[in-house]
């Protein structure tokens, strides 16, 4: 073989031989709960439109992440605690004490939410007056009814997950539920055969948000993801509007 043949197949071998750069890992915490449509992860593994998202800017990023269903009271903690490196999802209204004097990065709003108070159907035009106990799922702070709880004027009663919930309203043990809407309709779909079982009554309280990423450690992920949001918007909007969360839904 001719001198310049061998020192090019000893290059490619060389080549061959280096090690491959580590791909950047990362930890996502998500909710070990059933929150379709925007996600899920009660079986031990995530999915939904949370995953796709995450996914996708994985993938153009370079970087692997792995995710981590924890109960969602655990997940706050654990971000503060440099358990995970993201939290998803967040919102910098959530837990506001816990949160105080920590400094903590969040993306751009990636998809609307809307909690809201549900109610027996017949009981719509009753007097907001009525309204004495309130009924949620475990894990979730009804924000939106803060002053009224704190004041006694109505109580609290929490449920393992949506279908004790819905039960309760509808064996009149409760006289509401506070929930996300989208989910609220989903769940109901799901366990009752049709999305309307519960009604959402517009002059009850509720609490309009975003959800986003978060991290204590990654800023510069998070502004990697914040460009990303913008250069795939297309990308973005397809994927909520394949999830049923399209923002002109909500």
């Amino acid at each position: 073989m001719p001198r310049a043949g061998r020192a090019l197949c000893l290059l490619l071998l060389l080549i061959a031989a280096a090690p491959v750069p580590a791909a950047e890992r990362y930890v996502v915490g998500v909710e070990n709960i059933d929150y379709r449509p925007y996600q899920a992860g009660h079986a031990g593994v995530f999915e939904g439109f949370g995953r796709e998202l995450l996914d996708a800017f994985a993938s153009d990023a370079g970087i692997v992440l792995d995710y981590r269903p924890l109960p969602p009271p655990r997940l706050l903690a654990s971000l503060l605690q440099d358990r995970i490196d993201f939290k998803y999802p967040d919102d910098p209204g959530w837990a506001p004490d816990a949160r105080a004097g920590q400094v903590i990065h969040y993306s751009r709003p990636i998809v609307a939410y809307l909690d809201g108070t549900l109610v027996r159907p017949e009981r719509l035009e009753q007097p907001a007056s009525m309204l004495r106990v309130l009924g949620t799922v475990v894990g979730f702070t009804p924000l939106a009814w803060r002053a009224a709880l704190d004041s006694g004027a109505v109580s609290l009663r929490e449920n393992a997950d949506f279908s004790a919930l819905f039960q309760q309203v509808l064996s009149d043990r409760v006289d509401g539920a506070y929930a996300n809407v989208a989910v609220a309709r989903d769940q109901s779909q799901r366990l009752l055969g049709h999305p309307d079982a519960l009604a959402v009554d517009r002059r009850l309280p509720s609490a309009r948000g975003d959800y986003r990423l978060s991290t204590r450690r990654h800023p510069e992920v998070i502004e990697r993801f914040d460009r990303w949001l913008v250069e795939r918007a297309d990308r973005v909007s397809e994927l909520k509007r394949r999830a049923g969360l399209a923002d002109d839904s909500l």
